[in-house]
This record gives structure tokens, sequence and C-alpha cells, in this order.
């Protein structure tokens, strides 16, 4: 591969990570879950780390998630709430690899105010000409991830509760999989 060729494949996933790490905002601005898949390949999948945050959250460490899975979670994350302030940092591009990292920072605000500062690392892998994302692995800060996993099974037992008539204090253990889960 040429000079120039590596210039422009670093470009495009330069440009890829970018539009990726924007989507969870955009996604918010436009109330449009399926934002979040905008740059990845349609057999892209995303996978959850540490295994101590997966198996908290009740899912095997080797579980891949599909595309229509994540839209689905970041979905529900949006009738919470969305993320704002995101930025990327270490950015780290192996063009020959076609594979990418970056950790970013960002907050993750409620509709009712709480605001939960998130970390993430992210480790992407690239098709041939790095303008879309074949494969996402996601390293969680897992107090944040546990602190929304948990705030979204209270929202959904608040929600059967009302809906069901029970009183506010009335809890149904299986009304919500912690897999299901942003």
């Amino acid at each position: 591969m040429s000079t120039t060729d590596n210039k422009e494949v670093r470009k495009n996933i330069e440009a890829t990570i970018d539009s990726f790490l924007r989507a969870y905002e955009d996604g918010r601005e436009a109330n449009d879950p399926s934002i979040i898949n905008r740059v990845v390949t349609p057999d892209c999948t995303r996978q959850l780390l540490p295994a101590s945050l997966c198996e908290a959250l009740g899912v095997p460490p080797e579980f891949l998630m599909s595309n229509d899975l994540y839209e689905k979670l970041f979905a529900d994350d949006l009738a919470l709430g969305g993320v704002y302030n995101t930025t990327p940092r270490h950015l780290v591009i192996d063009v020959e690899a076609r594979r990418a990292a970056v950790s970013t920072t960002g907050d993750f605000k409620y509709h009712d105010g709480e605001v939960i500062a998130l970390e993430f690392a992210f480790t992407f892998y690239f098709n041939d000409d790095g303008t879309k994302i074949s494969k996402a692995i996601e390293v969680a800060d897992s107090n944040a991830v546990l602190k929304m996993a948990a705030k979204a099974r209270a929202h959904a037992e608040s929600s059967v509760s009302t809906a069901s008539g029970k009183g506010a204090g009335a809890k149904n253990s299986d009304d919500i999989d912690l897999s299901e889960t942003g």
C-alpha cells in the first residue's frame, strides 16, 4: 500500500471514529436511536468489558451485541436521558491492521437532572477503506454502568408499578433483565 493510500485510510479512520463517538450525542439530539449504527457494518459486533462488569449485569463475558440489540439499548438510554460532552483522548491508529483505540470521557445526563460521569476505552476494527467499523470492543467504567443499570431498573419498576396500579414501594424482580439495559 502506498503512503498516499495509508494517509487516505488514516483520514477515513479518524473521521469514522469521530462520527461513531458523536453518534451518542447526535442520537440524543435527534431522539433517533438508529443514528448509533451509522458508521458500523451490518454485521458489526460490540463486546462490553471488563468481564466482571458483564457478570454483574448477568451476561457472559464473551457476549457479543448485534447492531439491533445495541440500538435497542441506546433507545432505552434515550428514554432516560442522554450523552453529553464526549471528549476523545489518546487516539492510536494502526492503518495496516485497520484497527484503532481511543479513550473517552463524557456525561450521561438524566431527564431528572442527575449526571453520571462516563469513561470508556474503545478498540475498533475497520473495513478495508476505514469508513466502517466491523467490531467494537468497549471497556466501560464499571461503577458508572452499574449506576446506569440500577437507575434503568428503578425506572422500569416504577413504570410497571404505576401501570399496574401497585403502590410506589412494590417491586417485581422479574420486571427487567439487566442484560437488556444500557
